[in-house]
């Protein structure tokens, strides 16, 4: 029987780890744009939402949240540059020539998608959590005394090259989410023969709509649609 450091170094296993933290990560997403779509509601409605999650628990909840967030990126990472290294040294076999050239345009830049990807989260923690990006649209306070979470969305995205950095780190995003959620389910051993053509159509879609979805409050912000 496999030791599980054993277990832990094999591929199968690091596809495993791919999938469950990338599902877990895709779930966190759709959190999140549930949470950005509040500004189309108004002020209240988005600052009230964030003085809410801060506070819930104490303050520990959030924290809890980020370090779950921070372990499934951490892991992931670390598995995809585990199984991209594997990749290149197989890419010499001539199985591995043709399933590259039967492979898509998403699946073959995965590692590229999920390098920029990485960055892109780094700068919009240092915009809209760390503040260090972007510090003159980020110290703004409503009413009450809190952070005016509302105005600072606003004042970025009436900013054109922020919109458009947004733009393309959303469209970026999408294209990694075309293959992995297909991934994902293919791994977890989620098929069957009546559902398949769904199941791989799922990964597309969910992306489509996310993408869509983070892009459509930059976007209306741009416009003048939201104020």
């Amino acid at each position: 029987m496999r030791s599980f450091g054993e277990l832990w170094r094999t591929t199968i296993f690091q596809k495993w780890v791919m999938a469950v933290t990338g599902i877990f990560l895709v779930l966190f997403l759709a959190g999140h744009l549930a949470g950005n779509l509040l500004v189309f509601l108004g002020p209240d409605a988005i600052n009230e939402y964030a003085v809410g999650l801060r506070e819930l628990f104490h303050g520990a909840a959030i924290w809890v949240m980020r370090a779950g967030i921070l372990l499934a990126f951490v892991l992931h990472i670390r598995a995809g540059i585990i199984l991209a290294g594997r990749n290149r040294a197989a890419t010499a076999s001539s199985y591995s020539k043709v399933e590259r050239r039967s492979s898509t345009v998403a699946s073959r830049s995965m590692a590229y998608t999920g390098v920029l990807i990485a960055v892109y989260v780094l700068y919009h923690l240092a915009h809209f959590t760390w503040g260090t990006a972007h510090p003159d649209v980020y110290n703004f306070t409503d009413a009450a005394g809190h952070h005016d979470v509302y105005r600072m969305v606003v004042a970025s995205f009436q900013q054109p090259l922020l919109t458009a950095l947004y733009t393309i780190a959303m469209i970026v995003t999408g294209l990694h989410l075309n293959h992995a959620i297909s991934s994902a389910f293919q791994t977890l051993g989620v098929s069957h023969p009546r559902y398949t053509r769904l199941i791989r159509m799922a990964g597309p879609m969910l992306g489509i709509v996310l993408v869509l979805g983070f892009l459509s409050v930059p976007l209306a912000i741009m416009f003048g649609m939201v104020k």
